[in-house]
């Protein structure tokens, strides 16, 4: 935990606004360097067992392709995977372009984590100024 020390203070100050109720500090924060495989063994020292069975409700977990954004705005976190398999995919910058705009006005939090970084995707302008409004953290292997 101390190589990522501040993508984790970054968790731990997104745990205490769901637990608070309070609004997102940062929206959305990239997390750039998780792939899919490691990013559940990541998330679990903040988001633990414990957090995981009294918040499941409030918190979507998954990709961007399996997103239903119809239950988007009864969450207060969104945490999406593989966001940089959205380059080439239009329907899929869409829906996370969509996604983004509910979430900024519901003051709903947004997780994007990448394998890629986010500035280099070859998507939508618009999209990636979106993605990259909030905090950047680089995610050490």
């Amino acid at each position: 935990m101390e190589k990522n020390k501040v993508a984790y203070t970054t968790l731990k100050i997104v745990k205490e606004n769901i637990l608070g109720n309070k609004e997102p500090t940062y929206n959305p924060i990239t997390l750039i360097g998780l792939d899919k495989c490691k990013s559940y063994r990541f998330f679990f020292p903040i988001f633990d067992k414990d957090f995981n069975s009294q918040y499941k409700s409030f918190i979507n977990y998954c990709t961007i392709d399996k997103l239903d954004i119809e239950i988007v705005c009864r969450k207060k976190l969104i945490i999406l995977e593989n966001i940089h398999e959205i380059v080439g995919n239009k329907n899929m910058q869409e829906k996370l372009h969509d996604l983004l705009d509910i979430c900024f006005k519901s003051k709903i939090q947004v997780i994007l984590c990448s394998d890629e970084n986010v500035e280099k995707l070859d998507i939508n302008e618009v999209l990636k100024s979106k993605m990259l409004y909030g905090l950047k953290v680089f995610v050490e292997k």
